[in-house]
């Protein structure tokens, strides 16, 4: 496989694997990619694209990080939050097993791809009241 068709399944991976919590996006300033992740998530990814100078390639480093953990919780409360560390930690095993990397002219198209969706979506006309 090569960069793009890996970071495409990374990105459906990542909606699929935590039910549209999180997603890959690309930023607005300088069109970097990033891992939105919604309020309602206790654990989340972290993307880092990093120059790999040694192979000449952008390598995609994916790490997980708690968001928040605190308060009292009821014993359900604490299986729910058992289960997300869990099903991120399969996730991640996943995502850094297939060590993504790409070079600049694959990130460049598949950061364009993603700003000509994203693009589409905001313009995209509503219906309905």
């Amino acid at each position: 496989m090569n960069g793009i068709v890996q970071m495409r399944w990374a990105k459906d991976l990542i909606s699929e694997k935590t039910n549209g919590l999180q997603e890959l996006v690309v930023g607005i300033m300088h069109d970097e990619l990033y891992i939105r992740t919604s309020d309602k998530s206790t654990v989340g990814l972290y993307l880092s694209v990093l120059p790999n100078r040694k192979a000449g390639l952008y390598d995609c480093l994916f790490k997980a990080y708690t968001r928040t953990c605190g308060g009292y919780n009821t014993s359900e409360k604490m299986q729910v939050i058992a289960d997300e560390y869990q099903n991120i930690t399969d996730l991640l095993n996943q995502l850094e097993a297939a060590r993504i990397s790409l070079n600049g002219d694959e990130l460049n198209t598949f950061v364009g791809e993603m700003k000509s969706t994203e693009e589409q979506q905001t313009t995209a006309p509503k219906m309905g009241i």
